[in-house]
């Protein structure tokens, strides 16, 4: 709802509009690694549930205040709902609301599963059936809470009132939370694995002045801490500074500081990280067309005919079939990859990538037709039928499939490729990517802009050439295409060579 409210009661620009959601949405994609590494390393699932409770609702809470039309014109507050009465006191409070939701989105992501899973397993061993009930029906709640929202707070008019709603919602969830303080079963953090790959930069960037080793015995290694060892490749030689002894020092003194000497297997984890960094490099065009869902598709639904029959679909149903398509592409990528067995070429997403091409193809047609429909209804003929709502229904569900697969995909290459204890910290690196690149969608559009003379975006839809945008991106899809195709190819190339090395080296120390 957050577009339709800039450009409904703001009267924004439909671009600037988007431009403001796609940085919330961005933020809150990068903020999930951050929240993390805190939940691993210093708080703990139930206190970051805690204090994202508390951020949800004292974010709806400020931005119900900010949509209020109790403020009258004359102050530094006005009726949000009148045109162009948007106070510098209502803006401030707007986005430090959409500040402060962000932290709560992100941290209810991160712990909230996690937190579910350990009461559920803990309520079991104790034969407690009314806290599994409870679990139940809050995990249905989930599903028919935002169905019932999506229909029925569309309905209601004025602005203050739709945001008072959730902003309610998330007071008595807290209290209800706070509810079994006392019953909850409490994990204390135990650390965060993105230490050691901290650990194994700063040990390598302290002896930089070094030369490379060139001998596995220089490196260190501790066979009793982990007895399965990485065996030491050659790719990212720089890393390898980390392991090494310096001759100067005593090995205890060295083992003392963990911050100047690592273990070859956590130098040998790190440079599995960083074999996958450049496969990030095509979520940033996918988070581009991620981001059309929450914005330019929304805009596009706004200036359609909603009436099916006698009823008007709510736009916060379309978001539902995306969501839902989502979750059936993922479930059945999950089911594929158990039934044929995971291979470490992500599959799927070259499949995500090619239906965004035949996405942003199919939304370029819907919008060209779209706009030969307006004009003809407005200066030709009043009597033409403007064009349903669900013509953009393909898009949205093929929007959601795309996201759906490309998750999945890429969270069962780094269960493969990385350490287990990394790939949940990979995966959440990936939503930070697509983060960056639905954010920097706001560059491309104003790049489109300039380059076009501002005629492909101008201050309403129907007088822009979203299409034409459209078309863009399908070509920047093929383009991310072949990019992906390229660094699978040069990644196979380097990982042939890796375990070319490996019987190297483990030839030699047999020798």
């Amino acid at each position: 709802m957050l577009m339709l409210y800039l450009t409904n009661a703001w009267k924004l620009k439909f671009t600037d509009a988007a431009a403001i959601v796609n940085v919330f949405a961005g933020v809150s994609a990068v903020g999930h690694l951050v929240m993390q590494f805190l939940v691993d390393a210093y708080l703990g699932h139930f206190w970051m549930l805690f204090l994202s409770t508390i951020a949800l609702s004292l974010g709806f809470g400020f931005l119900s205040v900010s949509a209020s039309p109790i403020f009258s014109s004359g102050s530094v507050f006005c009726n949000a709902i009148e045109s162009g009465c948007i106070g510098e006191g209502q803006r401030l409070l707007f986005y430090t609301a959409l500040a402060v939701i962000s932290i709560g989105i992100f941290g209810h992501s991160i712990s909230l599963g996690a937190f579910t899973e350990d009461q559920i397993e803990e309520n079991a061993k104790r034969d407690d059936p009314a806290m599994l009930i409870g679990f139940v029906i809050g995990n249905v709640g989930n599903f028919i809470f935002p169905l019932l929202a999506a229909v029925a707070i569309p309905q209601i008019n004025p602005w203050f009132v739709r945001f008072v709603i959730p902003a309610g919602c998330e007071v008595v969830a807290m209290l209800v939370f706070l509810s079994g303080f006392c019953s909850y079963k409490k994990e204390k953090p135990e650390g965060s694995p993105l230490t050691t790959i901290f650990r194994v930069f700063v040990a390598s960037g302290f002896k930089i002045s070094c030369r490379n080793p060139n001998n596995p015995a220089q490196l260190y290694e501790q066979p009793e801490l982990d007895p399965d060892l990485k065996p030491h490749t050659s790719g990212f030689r720089c890393l390898d500074r980390a392991a090494m002894i310096l001759p100067s020092e005593p090995l205890e003194q060295q083992r003392k500081n963990r911050w100047t000497l690592c273990r070859v297997t956590e130098v040998e984890e790190t440079k599995s990280v960083m074999h996958t960094v450049p496969l990030f490099t095509t979520s940033i065009i996918s988070g581009v067309v991620f981001s059309l869902g929450n914005t330019f598709f929304l805009e596009q639904a706004n200036h359609m005919d909603t009436k099916i029959g006698s009823w008007n679909l709510p736009l916060p149903l379309l978001l539902l079939f995306s969501e839902a398509a989502r979750l059936g592409s993922r479930e059945l990528c999950l089911r594929a990859s158990k039934r044929h067995g995971m291979t470490k070429s992500p599959h799927g997403i070259p499949v995500s990538i090619i239906l965004s091409i035949f996405c942003c193809l199919i939304a370029g047609h819907v919008e060209a037709r779209r706009l030969r429909v307006t004009k003809t209804r407005g200066f030709l003929s009043e009597t033409a039928v403007p064009m349903s709502v669900l013509w953009l229904l393909p898009q949205y569900i093929l929007l959601g499939s795309i996201t759906g697969i490309y998750e999945n995909s890429f969270a069962l290459h780094l269960e493969e490729t990385v350490p287990e204890q990394m790939s949940r910290y990979m995966v959440l690196l990936n939503v930070g990517v697509c983060g960056v690149g639905m954010t920097s969608s706001i560059v491309l559009v104003r790049v489109l802009s300039r380059v076009s003379g501002g005629k492909w975006f101008q201050d309403t839809i129907d007088k822009s050439r979203l299409d034409n945008y459209y078309w863009v991106l399908t070509m920047l899809s093929l383009i991310n295409l072949i990019l992906y195709f390229a660094v699978t190819f040069r990644l196979s190339a380097r990982c042939s060579k890796n375990d070319g090395e490996t019987d190297r080296y483990a030839r030699g120390n047999d020798q």
